[in-house]
């Protein structure tokens, strides 16, 4: 199903779900999510979220579809799993969250929509960095924005 949803509309996607109904199961039902936010497509999220999919369910590596969004840099999809109640500091199994992914993307947009939602820039990760220390070099915006948002 994750395939599908990189490559066709969304009535093919809805008829997919609705086949794919019998056979469904959790695993195939996140890994179309982590896809369809990876790729931004939020008319399929919204279907997959709608049929019960947990908004906050993790693949092998403990990423959220949060977290799969904001690697996508779609800030439109980041505001709508927010806007639905996707957890802004979940870590993964690494303890890498959404903001630090963010800020080593060097999306100042990203960072500001997190920061906006609650994002904790003093949250480490397993190797003691914050968002900030993965912050791309010289990016002095973003700097900024998790220095006023408590990051050390």
């Amino acid at each position: 199903m994750a395939f599908v949803i990189g490559r066709v509309h969304m009535e093919v996607v809805q008829a997919s779900l609705e086949c794919a109904a019998p056979q469904r199961t959790p695993a195939a039902d996140t890994a179309a999510l982590m896809r369809a936010a990876m790729i931004g497509h939020s008319v399929a999220i919204s279907a997959l979220l709608d049929r019960g999919t947990p908004i906050d369910a993790v693949d092998q590596n403990g990423r959220t579809p949060l977290m799969e969004a904001v690697f996508g840099g779609h800030l439109h999809t980041i505001q709508e799993l927010l806007d639905r109640g996707a957890s802004v500091n979940a870590q993964d199994f690494d303890g890498w969250t959404a903001l630090m992914e963010a800020a080593a993307k060097a999306r100042a947009d990203i960072v500001r929509a997190l920061l906006a939602h609650g994002a904790n820039a003093r949250l480490k990760n397993k190797n003691g960095w914050t968002a900030i220390k993965t912050t791309a070099k010289g990016n002095i915006e973003i700097t900024r924005l998790l220095r006023n948002a408590g990051a050390d």
